[in-house]
């Protein structure tokens, strides 16, 4: 994927989980990789990267 924003469907798909748990990490105040347009949900996707590794309990070496 090199898109730079991810629909709710891609997001889903990028991490491995349902729609549910999508709509409750998303709906978060504190999520800083939300970006709204108008009524759509978009994640972008470099934050998200950058969430991620920030967050992760082992960190890898890349």
């Amino acid at each position: 994927m090199d898109k730079p924003l991810l629909s709710v469907e891609e997001f889903c798909e990028y991490l491995g989980i349902g729609k549910t748990k999508a709509g409750e990490i998303l709906r978060k105040p504190d999520c800083k990789f939300v970006v709204r347009i108008g009524r759509r949900v978009m994640i972008h996707r470099e934050l998200l990267d950058v969430e991620l590794k920030k967050n992760a309990k082992f960190q890898l070496k890349m």
